[in-house]
Parts: C-alpha cells; sequence; structure tokens
C-alpha cells in the first residue's frame, strides 16, 4: 500500500487523490497501532508530523510549469492545515513557510538534518579509481543531479577560467542526467564544455555504484555545490561529517549551514570559483586531510544526538498537541 507503484498502492493514490483524505493508510496505521505519522505528505487522522523539503518553486518560480506551481501551493498548504506541527531544514524554509502561509507559521519546527557517511565494506582504493574512470590527477567532486537550477554551468565557466589561465583544475560530476522540468538540459550543459574546450576537466560520470561515489568522496581535493537553491544541502552536511572542504554557492541556507572548511562565491561569479578551484588544488595535503576526517569523525555523533533530541522533542509535542486536541473537542 505505500509503494505507489504496487496495485494497491495505485487504487491509494487514485482514492486519496479524489478524497481529502488518505482512509486507505488511515486504515494501515489503525491496524499496525501506529501512533504518530512524520515526515508525511499524506492527509489523515491522527497526529501527524508534516514535511516540506523547500519552498523552491517561490523563488524560482521559472524552473515549474504553472501547474506544478499550484500543485506544490495546494498541497503545501493541505498539509499546514492538517497537520500538528510542520518539519522543515532550515531557518531559511521556516521563513519562508511564514510567508507562504502565516495563518500556520506557528507549527514551523527547523530540523537540520546531519549527514552519516555510511561504513562501506570493501572501499575501492584511490588507483582503482583512477582506472575506472580514466583520471590521474587531483579532482574535485561534484554529486548534484543535473538540474537547472544546480548551477553546473558556472563551474564549466570557471574550469574555462582556470584553463585559459595556464592551470588546470578536474571536475568529477556524478547524477541523474535526465530532468523531466528541462528534458534538454544535460545536451545543452555539455554542447557549453564543449564550446568551452573544458570536456576533459568536466567529466560527468552519471549515476555510479555507491561504493565508488563513497570512495570518490573520501579521495577529493574538496566538494562543490554552485546550487541557485537548496533546503538543506546534503552535499554541504556531507562535508561537514566527513571533514572535506566544500566550495559553495553563496546563498542564505549554505551560510546557515556553515561548513567550517567551507569556501563561498557568487553563484554566478565564475571568477571567484576559478581561484577557489585553484587555491584548494594549492593547499591540498593528503595528511591533512586525513587528519581532518578523523577529526570530523570524532565530532559527528554529538552532532547525531543533538539532531535526534531536535527531533524527538518535535514527535512528543506533536502527539501532547493532539492529545490535547482530542480532549477539547470531547
Amino acid at each position: 500500500m505505500i509503494d505507489s507503484r504496487s496495485a494497491l498502492g495505485f487504487v491509494r493514490k487514485g482514492l486519496s487523490s479524489v478524497s481529502s483524505r488518505d482512509w486507505l493508510l488511515q486504515k494501515l496505521l489503525e491496524k499496525h497501532r501506529i501512533s504518530l505519522l512524520s515526515h508525511s505528505q499524506a492527509l489523515v487522522a491522527g497526529p501527524t508530523v508534516g514535511w516540506i523539503a523547500d519552498f523552491q518553486h517561490v523563488h524560482l518560480p521559472e524552473f515549474f510549469s504553472q501547474e506544478e506551481r499550484l500543485y506544490r501551493d495546494r498541497t503545501f498548504l493541505a498539509l499546514c492545515g492538517k497537520c500538528e506541527q510542520m518539519i522543515v531544514s532550515s531557518e531559511c524554509a521556516k521563513a519562508d513557510l511564514s510567508s507562504f502561509a502565516p495563518q500556520y507559521a506557528h507549527k514551523a519546527r527547523v530540523l537540520r538534518f546531519v549527514a552519516t557517511p555510511q561504513v562501506v565494506p570493501n572501499l575501492p582504493t584511490l588507483p582503482e579509481l583512477q582506472q575506472r574512470y580514466s583520471f590521474d590527477e587531483p579532482f574535485f567532486l561534484l554529486p548534484n543531479q543535473f538540474w537547472a537550477h544546480k548551477n553546473h554551468r558556472v563551474v564549466i565557466s570557471a574550469l574555462k577560467l582556470v584553463k585559459e589561465r595556464g592551470k588546470r583544475a578536474l571536475v568529477l560530476a556524478t547524477g541523474l542526467a535526465d530532468d523531466s522540468r528541462n528534458p534538454g538540459f544535460f545536451d545543452s550543459l555539455m554542447q557549453y564544455a564543449r564550446e568551452c574546450d573544458v570536456l576533459d576537466e568536466f567529466r560527468t560520470l552519471g549515476v555510479i555504484p555507491f561504493q565508488d561515489l563513497a570512495g570518490l568522496m573520501q579521495f577529493a581535493v574538496a566538494f562543490i555545490n554552485p546550487s541557485y537553491f537548496e533546503g538543506w544541502s546534503t552535499t554541504v552536511e556531507e562535508a561537514k561529517s566527513m571533514g572535506k572542504g566544500v566550495l559553495l554557492s553563496d546563498i542564505p541556507v549554505h551560510r546557515e549551514q556553515s561548513p567550517e572548511l567551507g569556501v563561498y562565491f557568487h553563484p554566478d561569479d565564475p571568477e571567484a570559483l576559478a581561484a577557489a578551484l585553484l587555491d584548494a588544488s594549492s593547499g591540498h595535503d593528503a595528511r591533512s586531510d586525513a587528519d581532518l576526517q578523523a577529526r570530523a569523525r570524532q565530532g559527528l555523533p554529538a552532532r547525531q544526538e543533538r539532531f535526534a533530541a531536535t527531533y524527538q522533542s518535535i514527535v512528543l509535542e506533536a502527539a501532547q498537541t493532539s492529545r490535547q486536541s482530542s480532549v477539547s473537542a470531547g
């Protein structure tokens, strides 16, 4: 029933789309005595904590059709009205919710997720990765999907500037090449890289095995996130949890994430990114990088505990709010 690709999941989705309630899911929760539904986008009776990833369609409406914008507006408003609490991932998103639906601003709770690097058995070595992906030099990792708002173009422009100065920087870009909202985007991006003569410096690897991605993250000089908009950047959180440097666009949520090893650049300033690439390359030292990763691992449990305590307080508050509402109604 939870899997929308199954027959029952398809029926459930169809019924809920013509009703104000998700009745089949409601019955499932009652059967298994589930006391609270969290991070939900389903409208069910009982204690519910909703979740809104971001308000990108408000800030960057040009990346959405009118139908998509209206759908997100309706869905977000319905969730805010139904749920006891609404989880958002940042103070930026909380401010967006307050502006979008001021009548529900009191329901917003900030829960900043903490990336937890997985222990990967048989992690590939650097020479194995070099052979597999045909490179033999230090590299930067850009692990974003190839979507327009992720702003890969500024990276290509920066690599062109680096090359014009007689220097070299290698960026390995991983992620899904398909953008349903902009089907021709990836091809146009690669055409731009071709025009800039940086196809050898801007390598697109596509979706790769997780073990390989984990290895590339460990051995990268630094991560890059040039995005125009984020709800709460996973790339930045992974950099913080792993003790890696990260070159990131100077947008409010990235400032809020405040990575210790972060270097900011304006998302439309390839000159600044080119300088950051060269600085990071010249200052990179494998031993120092290993020390920073070890220190980050030591500090990770405390960050996880703060996340867990915040989440627990949100859940308990939502449950108590629901009980009080039931008593008042009774």
